[in-house]
């Protein structure tokens, strides 16, 4: 039987031809029929869902390439700064959540990014935390930094004295690690959430960018209870961290059973999570030349090449893909020759994470590699100016190359996606900036670069199923798919400009389960 009929929109399939219909039908989770209103409509039964499109556009559900996701489920749970404009406004966020905490019991905040958001310019120093947590630990993430208070620094074991809360790589795992891990409970219950908040914005599948074996697990329980709203496949960090420092035999026994299996349609885990270098943004990404603003220097390698030989080999050993975080061109040639130098054909394509700053050159030996690429276009949107201040003008026009990717290694090998949430989740917002090559100020930086509306949507959709091996069930509407679908309240391949940055999902089906649902269909 029928379960639900979608009739009267325009449905891009993204086929092989590029079918666009009027109706889809679903059953037992997958696409059964794609064609005519008249064709689709005589399939429903009693019990059908019947929608009533009105015109609007049905496009396969969306997939963030690299999101991590499960900061989105954190409200409540850790202090978010979103729409935050000032430091004392900061500082009132962090008082009001420490104020339903326990005298000694963690702050943590959701990641930001204080030196471009707030109107000083910077976020609080160690001080300002300690006043307004009361004394208690708090820890305020930024993505490749953090911000500590005088307690968080006590319990990693860091002397407060000249120290102003301020963390930077290694020195954020310090702290990182003494805080006490969330209880199964409270994790299930911010990972559903998360997966909520993606749904309504058309995300029906996600490569998680850094998940811990503990919230794989959760994740596991969630789709073995029927419970999951997104199929996950996750970048696992077997310790918790992207470069972890135990001995290679230790790695090694961490790695051993190789990834779990898939549960029903679920991939789960896409491969091991490492990094490089560090980010365009904060002028540490590894670059061949040096940066503009300080002669000599080249930017931050954090693992060296044979580091990185030991960690990817062996986990290419147990059978696991890797995917390394690389922004910087220097970094990008470490990662490359790491990956000829322990191949693997049996497993799928490693990756690139970032790879913001690649070269040509590197394009050309990827492809040689079947390496694939995960870019996110929102560093421009919203950093633009702090990067150029870093490199430079022509590298930055040169940065997130999509249009020298997608011609250098084809539309399957290069996936979309945010970073969440270091830059905003929304995907159409992403659409229109990988087209347009616009910032969010509305200049053009490196306007060469634009990739069609086709190919955008496509770098969401097909191309994020072929980035986990999903791609003869997923990323496209045709018979025997999996029936994951979102319908838009404008055409992402025809709206103007304006009009597609402003997209809205009204409704998100995953597995044939409508999961998203504004009440604007009939």
């Amino acid at each position: 039987m029928t379960d639900l009929v979608l009739l009267g929109g325009r449905v891009h399939t993204l086929d092989a031809r590029g079918t666009v219909a009027e109706a889809v039908a679903v059953t037992g989770g997958r696409v059964s029929a794609v064609g005519s209103d008249a064709d689709v409509a005589r399939l429903a039964g009693p019990s059908t869902r019947v929608v009533r499109l009105a015109g609007r556009a049905v496009v396969p559900g969306l997939n963030d390439s690299h999101c991590h996701f499960e900061n989105a489920g954190m409200d409540g749970h850790t202090v978010s700064f979103a729409g935050v404009r000032t430091l004392d406004a900061a500082l009132d966020r962090i008082a009001a959540l420490a104020a339903t905490r326990e005298p000694g019991a963690w702050v943590q905040g959701q990641p930001w990014n204080p030196a471009l958001q707030l109107a000083e310019g910077r976020g609080p120093d160690r001080r300002e935390l300690d006043r307004a947590a009361g004394g208690r630990p708090v820890y305020l993430p930024e993505g490749h930094a953090a911000t500590a208070s005088t307690a968080a620094l006590e319990r990693a074991g860091i002397r407060p004295d000249g120290h102003d809360g301020r963390l930077v790589e290694g020195a954020m795992h310090a702290v990182a690690r003494v805080i006490p891990e969330w209880t199964r409970e409270e994790r299930v219950a911010q990972l559903t959430a998360a997966m909520r908040v993606l749904n309504r914005s058309g995300i029906t599948s996600v490569v998680a960018g850094a998940l811990p074996p503990g919230d794989v697990e959760a994740v596991r329980g969630l789709i073995k209870d029927g419970r999951s709203t997104v199929r996950v496949a996750a970048m696992v960090t077997p310790t918790g961290e992207l470069n972890p420092s135990v001995p290679l035999a230790d790695w090694e026994a961490l790695l051993a059973c190789g990834p779990p299996a898939p549960i029903g349609g679920h991939y789960v885990t896409r491969g091991i999570k490492l990094q490089v270098d560090g980010g365009m943004t904060l002028g540490t990404a590894a670059m061949r030349e040096p940066y503009l603003t300080r002669p000599g220097y080249h930017g931050e390698m954090v693992t060296d090449r044979d580091r990185l030989a030991g960690l990817v080999g062996a986990a290419h050993r147990a059978g696991w893909p890797v995917g390394t975080h690389v922004v910087g061109d220097a970094a990008i040639d470490v990662a490359l020759d790491v990956y000829a130098a322990t191949r693997n054909r049996r497993l799928l394509p490693d990756v690139l994470i970032h790879a913001s700053l690649i070269r040509p050159d590197q394009i050309a030996r990827a492809r040689t590699l079947g390496v694939q690429v995960a870019a996110q276009m929102p560093f421009l949107w919203r950093n633009r100016a702090a990067i150029a201040g870093h490199l430079g003008g022509a590298r930055t026009e040169a940065a997130v190359p999509l249009r020298d990717l997608v011609d250098g290694l084809g539309l399957d090998a290069v996936s979309a996606g945010t970073d969440y949430p270091i830059n905003a989740l929304d995907p159409f917002q992403n659409i229109y900036a990988m087209t347009t090559r616009r910032d969010a100020a509305g200049d053009v930086v490196g306007g060469a670069q634009g990739v069609t509306r086709s190919e955008a949507l496509r770098l969401y959709t097909t191309s994020g199923a072929a980035h986990t091996g999903e791609q003869e069930v997923k990323g496209r509407l045709d018979a025997g798919a999996f029936a994951d679908l979102a319908v838009l309240d404008a055409d992402p391949l025809t709206a103007p400009d304006d009009r597609l940055r402003a997209t809205e999902v009204l409704m998100t089906v995953v597995d044939g389960q409508i999961v998203h649902d504004t009440g604007l269909l009939d």
